[in-house]
């Protein structure tokens, strides 16, 4: 018996689809790694017919670095009871310097997440499409969130 819920596929499956239009969407994707678009598609999509197709570790490994954030590692370690920090130690190169377009960029991306939940809820009601979009642009603000933290921490 698999210990791995449908909620927790769920969850995988969106920080799949999160990771892979952080990065530029799933065409370019697979340009840059093992498998084609219409696999990162599947391993992307609830419906039922796709519901055991998960990406492979390799692959979300790639696509967390193409997305510049650890969004597929990170839903596998809340998955298991974890949260990532970044590692100090790992020898990466410098942030660099905290500048006036960190802000802006950060403000931008808030107000994306502003304009589609307004958008969204307008009707009383955000279906699933709309759900898609404010948490496309809620992963794209965490992105920008911990780009900032990161040179604010130098």
């Amino acid at each position: 018996m698999r210990t791995v819920s449908e909620e927790e596929v769920r969850t995988l499956k969106g920080a799949t689809e999160a990771a892979c239009k952080l990065g530029g969407g799933v065409t370019n994707f697979a340009l840059l790694t093992r498998v084609n678009v219409a696999t990162l598609s599947k391993y992307a999509s609830i419906n039922e017919e796709y519901s055991e197709s998960l990406m492979p570790v390799d692959v979300a490994i790639e696509a967390d670095r193409w997305a510049k954030s650890p969004v597929i590692v990170s839903a596998m370690a809340k998955a298991l009871g974890y949260r990532l920090v970044p590692d100090e130690d790992a020898g990466l190169a410098a942030p660099a310097r905290l500048t006036e377009r960190d802000a802006h960029t950060v403000l931008s991306e808030a107000m994306d997440v502003t304009r589609e939940t307004l958008a969204a809820v307008e009707d009383g009601h955000a279906d699933a499409c709309e759900r898609k979009k404010i948490r496309k642009e809620l992963m794209e603000l965490v992105r920008a969130a911990e780009t900032m933290l990161l040179k604010v921490r130098g």
